[in-house]
């Protein structure tokens, strides 16, 4: 099977990528351009000749990245409903679009749920609590935590309660989607067992052979600062759209997995 993967630059599209290659397919890595034409059934369309399947994992944090107004509705939202409207009219039934499991009020938030809306019934939406893994952005941020002597954390973030899958597990459950005769409608993508950010943290501190640290709850208003700093440097993953997401949870009763078997702990493999 020939599958376009589109954000197959990135932490979950290149393990997607990888996945493929391993179970016998041919990922395909075109990226139309410019971004902001993505949005139109056309752009897509000839991209599509010799696909059988899509894949859509593009996504960001923050928008107006790149110069580009209103990103993440354009990413998260629109641009797969045109790809949707392309496979129809090319005929292509396996199409997979990589949402999340996110609450809150931020852009982020809600040009995800606006996506999930345009795509429900059209694709099988995939929505992951953390995802963990070599390369990726959070589980990097949380490694450098577990490293330091003391915990500094807002005390929503240290309350959040997240259920991480390993980007594997996520990457291989993809490609069974893809593959099945009748592919669920959405898959709730979460590893084995929820707990706490500060929970998991220490968890990561003693796998690397660590005491417990020591627990520095931020001040809300300099909680607020930092975030609007990593707003206007983009040193890392950490913003107001982070801290919107981690003042809330991200956990759901694990759903059927699409491998056929359970999927491994977060703590089964690197995170950095």
């Amino acid at each position: 099977m020939r599958v376009l993967v589109v954000g197959a630059g990135g932490f979950i599209g290149r393990e997607i990528c990888q996945a493929l290659a391993t179970a016998g397919h041919e990922p395909v890595r075109v990226r139309p351009s410019p971004v902001t034409a993505w949005d139109r059934s056309d752009t897509w369309r000839a991209t599509l000749t010799g696909i059988q399947g899509v894949v859509y994992a593009a996504g960001c944090l923050r928008d107006q990245q790149g110069g580009v107004a209103d990103l993440l509705d354009l990413l998260h939202h629109r641009a797969p409903a045109a790809l949707a409207d392309a496979c129809e009219a090319e005929g292509i039934p396996c199409f997979v679009h990589v949402s999340a499991l996110c609450g809150g009020v931020s852009t982020y938030a809600r040009s995800k749920h606006a996506g999930d809306v345009a795509l429900a019934g059209r694709a099988c939406i995939v929505r992951p609590s953390l995802v963990v893994g070599v390369g990726g952005a959070s589980s990097r941020m949380l490694e450098l935590l577990a490293r330091l002597p003391w915990l500094p954390l807002p005390a929503e973030v240290a309350r959040c309660r997240v259920q991480p899958i390993r980007v594997e597990d996520l990457a291989a459950g993809i490609v069974a989607v893809l593959t099945s005769p009748q592919p669920p409608a959405s898959w709730t993508a979460v590893g084995p067992e929820a707990a706490t950010v500060a929970e998991w943290i220490a968890r990561r501190r003693a796998a690397r052979g660590n005491g417990p640290a020591r627990h520095i709850e931020l001040p809300a208003a300099l909680t607020r600062a930092s975030a609007r700093l990593g707003d206007l440097v983009a040193l890392g993953p950490w913003c107001s759209t982070a801290l919107d997401l981690l003042a809330h949870d991200s956990a759901e009763s694990p759903a059927t997995s699409p491998l056929g078997r359970p999927l491994r702990g977060a703590m089964e493999g690197a995170w950095a």
